[in-house]
């Protein structure tokens, strides 16, 4: 190992390139080692004069300085003060936008100093998506004023520094590696101006590393006694709208402060001591403890969602080596949408998930970090604004992920960019290069996201939601080579003008091409899209929803049965379906149910979105139309045996015995003795003010919410109406409902469906959630149940 020194202090924080961060004049002063053979530090190992061990109990909003025997207070506003086991003994838990720790520190520190802390970091902080330069960085700890202090501080890339005032003005160590990600790594920054240098330490699983930087010999620290020291957030807030979002989404335990410079090997061997006791980040260190959702009883328990924070759409939902995957839109350090990434969850039967870390989150391209010129490698498209929608595709033991790259301007802005895995967990991916497709390559399309593929004979084939003048559209594109040159098709992906199948919308999401069925002796597809812009809305006709066309495909181009496209549910709510062949080889879809609350209730709790049961496809036999049921599998999730009605003649409300608000159930009617109006009524309360009722009416499906929900900020308490085709789909006679707390999943005939938003809030007298009554409904005349069944449903065993 070779040492350099530079004697020049940096007084700002350069720019850093992505992967080695190669060191350019501005930066040569940090000073990288690994190994365990430092330049030996001033001889000092001393007493800490704070230490923070956060062995408080789970919910302590209190931290106890152990040194001082003063009090650092959590600051608190939506979750709780949480506790995970830690290195030794409890460990303090951030949640990314609403936890943090302060307290007051005013202990005397001249020339020397070190700060020092384990940490476990799910994620780096979020940032307004701002070029390079307009970044404001988070905050490990600091304690800092205008012209005195520290800040051990990290960007929204993982980039992270040590700044100190010393000698009268600013200087910063910068670390030339990135901050690892979902390991306990224990990290100390050091002011030494006895032998003239900022130092910042990392001990993780890869080994110690060190940089440095020269300061003038003598200098003096300027402390910042007057000003608090903070644990878990920025010194500098970005907020938006209700949102604070760049704290930090970590695990902290034993934080010391020392008035002495500390050794490289102190440091080493600290970490190989605890790091052999340390709970594992992943599993243990960064988990949601129950306390956080405990009284939430609007959080589903048995839908596929994050363990917290923002989801949006899924996709990329995939099998490899015998698991499925399903990748989805993430902000892992709040209920905000910035700075998206890719999370990542896998399940054996597309009902129970295992949340795994992230497999994609933004990074900086060279042109952003002005290093194209230095670092050489020519970096584009790495998504620097964000990681959006695309597909995921398992070839050979390989995946490979296409996904929509957002950056800050320059090329592929949005394009098309790659990934690859050769992980049987798919756990670490590769990025290219380089991007795919430039949204500037065919030069009449305004804009395009969301690529989806498939592999025909030695034909690879990509379309792309795109946006057009004349509304929304399909591009498509073809390749011999998976990982090799992709060309625009010749011809439209339609023999229908896009125009004239579009429903006056600005761009189309989410495409899906698959294989449904047979009809007539001609095999037939489904492709499905979700517009949105221009004149369609989330509140309003036309609403933002998916929509799809049958029609037959002769390997270059699909012919629709009909221009005007059908809906996929009968009701909007539900959109964006991600789609896997499921176990008996049909294909299975999982959509977003996604919020109708405000962004202050998402606020409050913590969370935002969740995705669908699991759908399977299938071609109905008009040979139009796509029929959906409720996979077979979801029966795992029965508790027991059903509560069961039989032969009920309903006229108004009937009561049912059973109730639940985490329960699924049956009904099935005899079509030919039905009211005008029939169907189910569910989340009612004792005293009458929260219902909800499902209902068919003569033509309509409708879903009532102007009950729902007597203390939330809902978007949409109103009634929604649908048509419903009863030549396909038949007159209703099962209803088949799955109730998980303020999501419900609609089948009916397993063949129509819709997902839609409810928000009882009412609660007992013990605080339980009381809107929990199941009726069946019948007005115009009598209807006949001729069974119903209600079984209570157990909480998917996810783990983290």
């Amino acid at each position: 190992m070779t040492e350099h020194q530079d004697t020049r202090p940096t007084h700002h924080l350069p720019r850093l390139g992505r992967r080695t961060f190669l060191q350019g004049a501005a930066v040569s002063a940090a000073v990288i080692a690994t190994g365990a053979h430092f330049r030996p530090a001033a001889a000092a190992t001393g007493d800490p004069v704070l230490r923070l061990s956060y062995d408080q109990p789970n919910g302590s909003a209190t931290i106890l300085d152990e040194i001082s025997q003063s009090t650092f207070n959590v600051h608190v506003t939506n979750n709780p003060a949480e506790r995970v086991p830690g290195v030794h003994g409890n460990a303090f838990r951030t949640d990314g936008f609403s936890t943090w720790a302060t307290g007051q520190f005013t202990t005397p520190l001249t020339s020397q100093m070190t700060v020092q802390t384990w940490i476990a970091l799910e994620s780096y902080p979020s940032d307004s998506e701002q070029p390079y330069d307009g970044l404001t960085p988070s905050s490990i700890i600091y304690q800092r004023s205008a012209d005195a202090g520290f800040d051990l501080a990290i960007n929204t890339y993982g980039e992270w520094w040590f700044t100190a005032h010393v000698g009268g003005q600013w200087c910063t160590v910068k670390a030339p590696w990135l901050f690892p990600l979902y390991e306990w790594v224990h990290i100390a920054a050091v002011v030494d101006g006895d032998a003239g240098e900022l130092r910042l330490h990392l001990d993780d699983a890869a080994g110690p590393k060190v940089a440095r930087v020269a300061i003038p010999a003598g200098t003096r620290f300027a402390q910042a006694a007057g000003a608090p020291l903070v644990v878990g957030k920025a010194s500098e807030d970005v907020t938006t709208g209700v949102f604070l979002i760049n704290a930090l989404n970590a695990t902290y335990d034993d934080t010391r402060i020392y008035d002495v410079a500390r050794g490289a090997e102190t440091f080493t061997a600290e970490y190989t001591a605890g790091i052999a006791g340390a709970s594992p980040a992943h599993d243990v260190a960064l988990q949601v403890t129950g306390l956080r959702f405990a009284d939430d009883i609007l959080r589903p328990r048995y839908h596929a969602m994050p363990h917290a924070n923002w989801t949006n759409e899924p996709h990329g939902l995939v099998k490899h080596d015998c698991k499925y995957h399903m990748f989805y839109q993430r902000t892992p350090n709040g209920p905000f949408k910035w700075q998206m990434h890719w999370g990542h969850m896998t399940s054996t039967d597309l009902v129970h998930w295992t949340n795994l870390p992230d497999a994609l989150h933004p990074e900086p391209n060279d042109r952003e970090a002005g290093l194209g010129a230095i670092a050489g490698d020519g970096l584009t498209a790495q998504g620097s604004k964000g990681i959006w929608s695309g597909d995921v595709v398992s070839v050979n033991g390989t995946a490979h992920a296409f996904f929509t790259t957002v950056n800050f301007g320059g090329p592929f802005d949005p394009g098309i960019a790659r990934a690859s895995s050769t992980d049987t967990d798919l756990a670490s991916w590769t990025k290219a290069d380089a991007g795919v497709i430039d949204k500037n390559a065919p030069a009449h399309v305004a804009d395009f996201r969301d690529p989806y593929l498939w592999q025909e004979g030695g034909t690879w084939h990509m379309i792309i939601g795109a946006a057009t003048d004349a509304g929304g559209a399909v591009e498509h594109y073809t390749a011999q080579d998976i990982q090799g040159q992709w060309t625009r098709a010749g011809s439209p992906f339609s023999t229908i003008p896009f125009a004239s199948m579009d429903i006056d919308s600005a761009i189309w999401e989410m495409p899906v091409f698959e294989k449904i069925g047979t009809h007539g002796g001609r095999d037939k597809y489904v492709l499905v899209v979700s517009p949105i812009g221009r004149s369609v809305s989330k509140l309003a006709e036309p609403y933002t929803r998916s929509v799809y066309w049958t029609g037959t495909w002769n390997g270059s181009q699909f012919t629709p049965d009909y221009a005007r496209p059908k809906p996929l549910d009968v009701i909007h709510g539900h959109l964006s379906p991600t789609v896997a062949r499921g176990p008996d080889g049909n294909p299975v879809a999982i959509g977003i149910v996604d919020e109708r609350s405000s962004s202050r209730m998402q606020l409050e709790l913590g969370w935002a979105h969740t995705f669908s049961v699991p759908r399977q496809w299938r071609l109905l036999a008009d040979g139009q139309t796509l029929g959906q049921r409720a996979l077979a599998q979801l029966t795992t999730l029965r508790a027991g045996s059903p509560q069961t009605e039989s032969d009920v003649m309903v006229t108004g409300e009937r009561s049912l015995a059973a109730s639940g608000n985490q329960v699924e159930i049956i009904a099935q009617v005899d079509p030919a003795a039905t009211g005008g109006r029939y169907g189910l009524c569910i989340g009612a309360s004792p005293d009458g003010a929260e219902i909800t009722r499902v209902y068919y009416d003569g033509g309509d499906i409708v879903i009532d919410k102007t009950r729902s929900s007597r203390n939330f900020e809902n978007e949409e308490a109103v009634l929604l109406r649908g048509a419903y085709d009863e030549a396909a789909f038949g007159k209703p006679e099962k209803f088949h409902v799955f109730i998980d707390h303020s999501v419900i999943d609609v089948f009916i005939n397993d063949a129509a469906a819709f997902s839609n938003r409810i928000y009882p809030t009412s609660r007992g007298t013990d605080g339980a959630a009381a809107s929990t009554g199941l009726k069946l409904y019948s007005e115009g005349g009598q209807t006949r149940f001729t069974q119903v069944d209600v079984w209570q449903l157990q909480a998917s065993k996810e783990t983290r």
